[in-house]
């Protein structure tokens, strides 16, 4: 399937006009209010680029930086498998699907209750998604809680290094933990001069809202940038919490966030590998929560990667997530709705699939359902074909008024590319249903699921090379600042 999903569309939330304003809002934020960087490397970067540093808290870049940036930064980044084969292309109108990290509790396969999420769990899930022909990169989906203090990150991505051949999206605590994880996969594909050239890891780091670049969120970058390793920055601030009660004024935040580490890096590294973005969405006032499935995220998404278009950069955003905590019709809107509008608006990385429970909860059954919602929404948004094969002008004059192309050579030769089956979805009517189906779609899922666990086969590793990795996973210093 090509991951081009209605290139050029012109589904766009934003008009040009309002664009442009976003755009001058950002501007004029980033040069009067400025930003807190709370990292002296940073701070010296931007002040020999020209920044106003004389209080680290009101850190003012000028609108010519951002440009510059913007100008310096590449609009298309080639992300490969640990196979070394391309895997991903992130550009204009690219769509590509995965899970997302740090789900602190797990639906249990076997008792169907929540728990805590461990490391084998992360193993598990990391393995199950490689099978899942439209996940395209995987994340932790879940916390490795019983790793060493400080350790899980980089114990998460050992679990995902040997577990799946797929891209793999990382975060860490800091400088030490993006080395070790930079070390573990220039083990696996052969060195660092072949990491550089085909990067099969992408790090998610972000600065913390309002409007501050720690340290922590930083460096991480910068080890990436240092290595040809793509890496995420983008801000997640919520609607009247952490960012503006309006639209407008938390897009503004938002995208003054992300570009504004976007200076930071390219002034540091030019050309480095930087996706543009944000996570964000309404603090729900009643229950305090950041709310996943809000109609306000999918908004956001949408005119988030109106502006990526604009720049021309790369673009991260949520999709196929839900606050219920459970998959219920709640959670099937939520996915539904999220994954099409993100996939319409061209956004390149689509992650937090399978989501449940604000980001809280993990499960098999739950990514196995956004990956059926992910193939629905590819076949309502694949090119359209007319012409006289998909017209056939001599079937409609054998067939004539009244007849029936059930049997015709055309429907046989047409219909299985033509139509889309689902997997999970019950059409079957009532009283014809077997015992499977009519204990709904959880009952199917984990059927499927259970199938999909019995005959996982992952290409492994060399077993030098893994015993590399989990060795300097063993010999790995947390960095917790």
């Amino acid at each position: 399937m090509n991951h081009s999903q209605r290139v050029g569309s012109d589904n766009r939330v934003l008009s040009k006009g309002q664009i442009e304003k976003i755009n001058t809002y950002t501007l004029d934020l980033l040069e009067r209010v400025g930003v807190w960087i709370q990292c002296q490397e940073a701070l010296d970067i931007v002040g020999r680029a020209g920044c106003d540093v004389r209080d680290p808290k009101r850190v003012k870049i000028p609108r010519r930086l951002v440009y510059e940036a913007i100008e310096a930064a590449p609009k298309e980044i080639l992300v490969y498998n640990r196979k070394g084969e391309l895997a991903m292309s992130l550009k204009t109108d690219t769509c590509y699907y995965g899970t997302g990290s740090d789900c602190p509790t797990h639906i249990d396969f076997e008792s169907g209750k929540r728990r805590t999420t461990v490391k084998k769990d992360v193993e598990e899930l990391t393995r199950f998604c490689d099978a899942l022909p439209h996940i395209d990169f995987a994340m932790s989906f879940g916390i490795a809680t019983d790793a060493p203090p400080g350790g899980n990150f980089v114990h998460q991505y050992e679990a995902m290094l040997l577990n799946t051949t797929k891209p793999v999206i990382v975060t860490g605590h800091g400088r030490r933990d993006m080395q070790a994880m930079v070390e573990m996969a220039a083990v696996a594909v052969g060195g660092h001069e072949v990491l550089r050239d085909h990067p099969p890891l992408i790090l998610y780091s972000e600065p913390l809202s309002p409007l501050i670049h720690t340290e922590m969120g930083l460096v991480k970058g910068f080890v990436c940038a240092d290595h040809g390793i793509p890496f995420i920055y983008i801000g997640s601030p919520m609607m009247g919490g952490s960012g503006p009660a309006t639209l407008a004024g938390i897009l503004t935040q938002a995208n003054a966030e992300s570009l504004s580490g976007l200076v930071i890096f390219q002034k540091r590294n030019p050309g480095a590998k930087f996706i543009f973005g944000g996570d964000v969405t309404c603090m729900d006032m009643k229950h305090s929560i950041f709310a996943y499935g809000a109609p306000e995220l999918n908004v956001l998404n949408a005119a988030l990667a109106d502006l990526a278009h604009y720049y021309g950069l790369p673009f991260f955003c949520i999709a196929g997530s839900t606050d219920s905590k459970t998959l219920d019709a709640q959670a099937g809107a939520e996915y539904a709705l999220s994954i099409y509008l993100a996939t319409l608006n061209g956004c390149n990385i689509i992650h937090d699939c399978g989501y449940l429970e604000q980001g809280l909860t993990s499960s098999f059954e739950s990514v196995l359902f956004a990956d059926e919602m992910i193939d629905m929404v590819k076949y309502m948004l694949r090119p359209f074909e007319v012409d006289d094969t998909t017209v056939p002008m001599e079937v409609f004059e054998r067939v004539g008024p009244g007849g029936s192309f059930l049997t015709e050579m055309h429907t046989v030769k047409h219909f299985r590319k033509s139509f889309w089956f689902p997997r999970f979805m019950d059409r079957t009517r009532t009283g014809t249903a077997d015992s499977a189906r009519d204990q709904g779609m959880w009952a199917r899922l984990h059927a499927r699921a259970v199938e999909i666990r019995a005959t996982l086969k992952i290409p492994p590793l060399p077993d030098p090379v893994t015993d590399k990795i989990k060795k300097l996973v063993q010999i790995h210093v947390p960095d917790v600042r």
